[in-house]
């Protein structure tokens, strides 16, 4: 047999000992090693809660609770998992039974006296789709948890673009203003220093023609040194309001 199915947990539900014990040897027989069973309908909800059964045979005649009534139960406790299939075994065959069966959520319907390669091919295809249902589950948890993971990751490669941005933004602005800064420098050399530039320019030319002697004009001297002195401060005027950061 498949070696994934031969864990599977099986309940069985009837109220002839001899019915379960032929069960019991069948399923044994053909490999399977978590089997419980019980005779009493009024032990099966606390069953299903303790030993989490993942296929449960049940016989529909029993004294207390039937096994409609057990269906019943399971779907009112809220017990339906959608993965643990129901197989009725009863000696009713008639369609009506067989209808109500599947309608009050068995999975399938074998009658007695058992045909045993059938039973063994009923369970083992219940419980094949278990496993396969188990399966998607796992896969679906697992691309679930890439999907978080994967999403987690753009998130933050987001708020890294984010303050990227915000960056580029703030650094954006400092160049604004130092553009600024560097159109008043410009404005500056242009108005500002070429004036006292001008004279010095004009009395240097003017000494250099022998136009203008300092020994005739000694102020001239004295001018030259005034009109330093202010381009100096101009300069230096410049240099302590426009330093770029």
């Amino acid at each position: 047999m498949n070696e994934s199915l031969k864990d599977a947990r099986i309940l069985i539900v009837d109220d002839n000992q001899v019915n379960i014990d032929v069960l019991y040897s069948l399923l044994e027989y053909k490999g399977y090693l978590n089997i419980q069973t019980t005779l009493d309908s009024r032990d099966v909800i606390g069953m299903i809660l303790s030993f989490k059964p993942e296929i449960l045979l049940l016989d529909l005649m029993m004294p207390y609770f039937s096994g409609f009534d057990i269906m019943q139960l399971i779907k009112d406790k809220g017990l339906e998992s959608g993965t643990m299939p129901i197989l009725i075994l009863t000696a009713d065959a008639s369609a009506d039974s067989k209808k109500r069966a599947l309608l009050e959520g068995a999975s399938d319907f074998l009658t007695k006296p058992f045909d045993f390669v059938e039973v063994d091919l009923r369970i083992k295809n219940l419980l094949m789709n278990v496993y396969l249902l188990a399966q998607v589950k796992q896969y679906n948890v697992a691309l679930e948890e890439k999907v978080f993971e994967r999403t987690g990751k753009i998130i933050e490669l987001n708020k890294e673009l984010i303050l990227t941005n915000d960056r580029i933004e703030k650094k954006m602005e400092t160049i604004q203003l130092q553009n600024v800064k560097l159109k008043e420098i410009a404005w500056i050399q242009s108005h500002v220093v070429r004036a006292p530039l001008a004279r010095l320019m004009g009395l240097a030319e003017a000494l250099k023609r022998g136009t203008l002697t300092i020994t005739e004009n000694p102020e001239v001297l004295q001018y030259i040194l005034q009109t330093a002195d202010e381009l100096d401060k101009v300069i230096a005027d410049i240099t302590s309001q426009t330093i770029i950061e």
